[in-house]
This record gives structure tokens, sequence and C-alpha cells, in this order.
């Protein structure tokens, strides 16, 4: 196996020389005679080394400078720090350990001490980075695996409704949580929240699952008793997520619901079903709402031509289509031109894509009605 890098940072070429003696055999070893060289080899390699025997007293800038600009650089977490010193007063011990330094060797060395806490400390740092390797890795898998099941319910509905928007509402509602804090500091939505909300859009018309495919599929302008039917998609919706009480608590389904049932609400209060208005509207609905107009225009229906991009957008921002936030207005013109860069992208896809599609659509037929 490689071996593992030390980098020993003394200002002492006698303690340098020693520590080298005592490790050489089973580590690469460099050295530093200054902590301005221990940063510059820091910054060379990185996490390659493997563990940093670092000296408290040295001139110019000393162990504690090091470790601090270890700490603001992030290295402290990733890579272990063993402090060397005769200083053995019981402040420069606590101030070392509180920096966040792994263990403390005082000299003169004992060949045996200073070989088995070495040897202690970076096989204790490779585990713990396993650990974190094989977390990640789970839930890497676990999002995956999230993400691919709520597509796939997404399609079953796009499926019966003979429409594809998903991933266009999808990625719009990204760009728009992603420009909103450049426009406004009102509003705080987590990194977590950031992920959650785009992969929760993909389940706001998951209702419709529940309306009749005669009104659904209608290739004309429906009556007055069938749009009011069309509305209740929302309610259900949002009432087969609440039926899910074992994961009633779970941040992913309280905001799924909540962009279900809410998703056709109005800033101005004119929207259904509840009739929300202003930021009554939680700000992920109000966000998905405007990437669901978008889509819903410049997509073909059975009942309508797709309006262009430009178009579109004109009629989003004169409230055509319903009252928006004014600040949302703003990030959506702020991402217009994004917009129609990527999903002229995704418009002009190769054959081999279409053919992908193809194939999936079927697979989705013989699952759906199979």
């Amino acid at each position: 196996p490689q071996k593992q890098e030390i980098l020993i940072v003394d200002d002492s070429n006698i303690n340098r020389e020693i520590l080298s003696e005592m490790l050489g055999y089973e580590y690469i070893i460099h050295e530093a005679a200054s902590g301005e060289e221990c940063i510059d080899l820091l910054n060379q390699y990185g996490t390659g080394i493997s563990l940093v025997l670092l000296d408290i007293i040295m001139p110019e800038m000393d162990g504690f400078e090091v470790l601090d600009y270890m700490a603001e650089h992030h290295w402290i977490d990733d890579i272990p720090v063993i402090m060397i010193s005769s200083e053995d007063s019981a402040s420069s011990i606590r101030k070392a350990y509180e920096f966040g330094v792994s263990d403390y060797i005082s000299r003169p060395f004992d060949s045996r001490v200073v070989y088995q806490r070495v040897f202690n400390t970076i096989k204790l740092y490779a585990k713990q980075r396993r650990l974190i390797s094989l977390v990640s890795d789970q839930m890497y898998e676990k999002d995956k695996n999230n993400r691919m099941m709520i597509s796939i319910l997404s399609q079953i509905v796009e499926f019966r409704n003979g429409e594809s928007h998903v991933v266009n509402i999808k990625r719009i509602t990204e760009l728009l949580l992603d420009r909103l804090p450049m426009r406004t500091n009102k509003y705080t939505v987590s990194g977590t929240e950031q992920l959650l909300i785009p992969m929760a859009a993909a389940l706001h018309d998951i209702g419709k699952i529940g309306i009749d495919d005669k009104i659904l599929n209608k290739p004309g302008r429906l009556t007055k008793e069938e749009f009011e039917i069309m509305k209740t998609h929302s309610a259900i919706g949002a009432n087969m997520l609440e039926s899910l009480e074992q994961f009633r608590d779970e941040p992913l389904l309280k905001i799924a619901h909540d962009i279900c049932r809410w998703h056709h609400e109005r800033y101005d209060g004119r929207g259904y079903p509840d009739g929300l208005k202003g930021e009554e509207i939680p700000i992920e609905v109000q966000v998905v709402s405007i990437a669901d107009v978008y889509d819903a225009l410049v997509s073909e229906r059975v009942y309508k031509k797709a309006y262009s991009h430009k178009k579109a957008v004109e009629m989003i921002l004169n409230g055509e289509c319903g009252q928006f936030n004014p600040l949302l207005l703003e990030c959506l013109q702020d991402i217009q031109d994004r917009i129609d860069e990527e999903f002229q992208n995704v418009e002009n896809q190769s054959e081999e894509e279409d053919q992908e599609r193809k194939v999936h659509d079927q697979i989705m037929e013989t699952t759906v009605l199979g």
C-alpha cells in the first residue's frame, strides 16, 4: 500500500531530523522550517497530507497562527494535527485543544510514544473518512431513490393527462429560487428547502389522477361545471398526501402538500381553492405557481397551441394569467434569457434521446395499463 504523508513543522533543524528518523521508515516525510512554509505545503498537497506535526513556538508565524489559518480554510476538519513543544503549561495545552488539535507531544521525544500517537491518529482519521464516505454514499442513494420515485409518480400522472412538463417546472423552480435571494432578503429558504422544493414541485398536479378522463383530456374549452370539477385536483392532491400519516412530519411531504393545494392561488386573492392572498401563500408555492403557468403557456395542449417564450413571459408580466408577487416577476425577468436558452437546448435534443423517451413511454404504458 502507498505510504501516507506527514508534514513536520519546526524551526529547529535538529527536531525535524529526530522526528524524520523516528517516522521515515513508515511514512513519507515533508518538512517545513516555518509557519509560512507549512501553509505553502498545505496549499500544495491539501488532504494528501495525512498528519501535521506542528511546533507551537516559532518566529514570525507560530503554531497557533498556523492552526488559525487551517481552521479558517477548513483544513483542521480533514487533516489531523499533533502539537509538539517543550511548552508544557496547562494554558498552552488547553489552547491547542481548543484550536482542534488531535494530540499533544512534549519534548524530549520518546520514539515509541511519538510513533504510537502518530499511528493511532492517522488510523482514527482514516476510519472517520471511511465512515463519512459511507454515509455520503448512503445519503446520495437515498436521495436518488426519492427523486426516482417522485419522477415515476409524476410520469404516471402526466401519461394519463397526455402532458409532459414536470422536468421544466422543476428547472424553472430551481432558477427562481437561486435568483430570489439576489433580489431580496425578505424570504428565508434553507439549503435543504432549495433541494426539496423542486422535488416537491414534481407532485404539484398529482391530484389530476382523480379527475375524469373526459374532462382531463377534453380537446375543447371546459364548461363552467367541468372547470369546477377540474379545480378540485389541487384539493385532491393535498388530501392524498395528508392521508400518508406516517410521513406527516417529513419536510418533503409538508412542502409537497402546500404546493399541491395552493399552486393555483394568486397574489391578489383570486385563485383557488382557498382564496389565499399575498404572503398568505408560502413563497415556495408562489415560485412553483409561476413555473407552472410559464410551462403551461409554452407547451402544446389538446386545447391550445404553444406560445413562444417571449409571449409567455410577456403574458405573465402583464397579469394575463393572474397576479403574482412583484419580486418573483422581477426574478423571472432576470432569468428569462437563461430559461429560453436551456429550453431550446432541450428541444434540440438528439434522435437517440428521442428514441430513449419512446422506449421509456412504452415501459410507462405497460406499467400503468398492465
